[in-house]
């Protein structure tokens, strides 16, 4: 199966990129163009209206964009691909990167479970890249909640995208993560 580029970047700085985490039913592990093709079909009306008003970009496309560019992309599963995520750096060696997560409607069977170890991953990416970011649409409620629950810091909703539509910027900087 084809792997996300992280399995190369992240085995060079020492990590076997295979599983992240399989505990309480959920696991996390490498993303595979088999987890863009059962995701397309199934993400959350808001991330499908969230990616259509940012990029006029089809689930499909966006998920097989995520996968292609990101330097680390995982997937959650609990018997089924949950969400899709991952980091593109805007260059290698740089110090930034957008974070990105993609998901279905079962992603709230496994809420708590999945909350409490996000930190983690979010920590682990700031471990390589000092600030990351991205624009949330404003209507997508769920996700800004999350967001805010990892710690993000947030700008006030601004027009964004393709369409225009009210987007709020957010980010992580590595000094302020704890």
């Amino acid at each position: 199966m084809d792997k996300c580029r992280n399995d190369n970047f992240f085995g060079l700085m020492g990590y076997e990129m295979k599983e992240y985490y399989n505990q309480d039913g959920i696991r996390v592990r490498s993303s595979t163009k088999a987890d863009v093709a059962y995701l397309k079909d199934h993400l959350r009306e808001s991330d499908k209206q969230e990616i259509w008003a940012s990029h006029n970009k089809t689930p499909e496309e966006s998920l097989k964009i995520g996968l292609q560019k990101s330097i680390f992309c995982c997937t959650v599963e609990n018997s089924n691909p949950i969400a899709m995520f991952g980091i593109v750096p805007e260059n290698i060696l740089g110090q930034e990167a957008s974070v990105w997560m993609l998901a279905t409607d079962d992603l709230k069977k496994i809420k708590r479970r999945f909350a409490r170890n996000s930190k983690v991953f979010v920590h682990m990416m700031l471990e390589y890249y000092s600030y990351l970011y991205n624009f949330v649409d404003d209507r997508n409620k769920e996700s800004i909640k999350w967001l805010k629950y990892l710690g993000a810091k947030f700008e006030e909703p601004r027009p964004y995208g393709k369409e225009g539509k009210p987007f709020r910027f957010f980010s992580f900087r590595r000094e302020d993560y704890v």
